[in-house]
């Protein structure tokens, strides 16, 4: 009986959920979550009232589970707005189409944008806005923060303030000091992410790694520091610099703290490349209006006057449409382009997993000089392939 309980709450859930995501002919349904839905419609109304097609907006929350689910029985949304690290999943599994932007959009969009939702390659979707970390000092207490990480022992701040704190033992914060110098969780080889061979442990890692415990060695920084006491001692004014990214800019700011971001300092002269998140749109491959939706991409949304529109508010942080981006006025999202321009595009490989799971008690070791910064490194690309 409980079986039969089960199989017919599925079948009807699955009823349900086939009939409220079905795709519709001549309508587009956009998903998003969150990113000012309401000032998208003012887009999109633009489109409707040009060519008189309906457009319905709807913001999805579980977005992810909830598209797969509708995508794999050919339902749910027209076009999709998420981060570019589930498009090469969602590709694989024949949910999104690949599409040939114009060669207007293209020239307009960062490149490093564009890598990041390009592999195979194909391009599988259209990116809006990128998130870079960069780093974020206290214009109170420090002037001018350091070009390199190697100045930050030289660096004068008034007692009880440190000069720097970030998540170092976090990958996401920390591992832009090995890719300054070459290293790399996985590399493209033909368009495809290679997801057997690694370069944690290259020489560019290992640069960056002893620079990173060069920190702990000179007493610039104490261990012990996670996200929260970091965030914590930036919004009480006990700390000249972090490492950290857009989303806490307000929090500083309703805390009182006059924030500037600064490029990522450099490893040996290299900078620091940070990786990047970058959010795109995706096109369903059950879309009976696939064209209707380019069109509507290409020259509403992803325009000038749509992207300032749809971003008047500053859901979408930093974009990347080099002629919009150059139009948003804060110092702080044009050091966070820079950043972005340099940095490297989050890799989408399923071997993403086991570097994050092998960096993190790497990267504690080196913290702690629980072990040499060569075996720590070692280990976690051992870790990484499994050997």
């Amino acid at each position: 009986m409980k079986s039969l309980k089960a199989l017919t709450a599925f079948l009807l859930l699955s009823a349900s959920t086939s009939s409220a995501f079905a795709l519709e002919d001549g309508v587009i349904t956009i998903w998003l979550q969150d990113r000012d839905p309401d000032q998208l419609k003012m887009v999109t109304d633009k489109f409707t009232n040009d060519l008189g097609i309906d457009v319905v907006i709807e913001n999805v929350s579980e977005l992810t589970d909830k598209f797969q689910q509708a995508a794999a029985t050919g339902d749910g949304p027209d076009i999709v707005l998420w981060a570019h690290d589930r498009f090469g999943e969602w590709a694989n599994g024949g949910l999104i189409s690949p599409v040939t932007p114009s060669q207007e959009v293209t020239d307009g969009i960062i490149g490093t944008a564009w890598d990041a939702v390009s592999f195979g390659g194909k391009v599988w979707g259209y990116p809006v806005a990128v998130e870079a970390i960069g780093l974020v000092y206290n214009t109170d207490l420090i002037s001018s923060p350091p070009a390199s990480f190697e100045e930050l022992k030289n660096v004068s701040v008034p007692d009880g303030v440190s000069p720097i704190l970030w998540d170092y033992n976090n990958t996401y914060f920390t591992f832009p000091m090995m890719m300054a110098n070459g290293g790399f969780a996985f590399q493209k080889v033909d368009g495809n992410y290679d997801g057997k061979h690694t370069g944690v442990n290259n020489e560019g890692s290992m640069m960056g790694g002893h620079v990173l415990r060069s920190l702990f060695d000179d007493g610039v920084m104490p261990t012990g520091v996670d996200y929260g006491v970091m965030d914590g001692a930036m919004a009480k004014g006990e700390v000249a610099m972090i490492i950290n990214g857009p989303w806490s800019w307000k929090a500083y700011a309703d805390a009182g703290v006059n924030i500037a971001v600064a490029p990522l300092p450099t490893v040996d002269g290299k900078p620091a490349k940070p990786f990047l998140g970058v959010q795109a749109w995706a096109v369903n491959a059950a879309s009976p209006n696939k064209d209707l939706a380019i069109e509507l991409l290409e020259n509403y949304i992803l325009s000038d006057d749509g992207l300032s529109t749809w971003n008047e508010k500053g859901a979408l942080g930093v974009l990347v449409d080099k002629s919009a981006g150059a139009e948003q006025s804060d110092p702080k999202i044009q050091a966070t382009m820079a950043n972005a321009e340099i940095g490297v595009p989050m890799p989408s490989n399923p071997e993403m997993g086991a570097f994050w799971s092998a960096m993190e008690p790497a990267l504690g070791n080196i913290t702690t000089g629980a072990t040499s910064v060569e075996d720590a490194l070692n280990d976690a690309a051992a870790r990484i392939l499994g050997e």
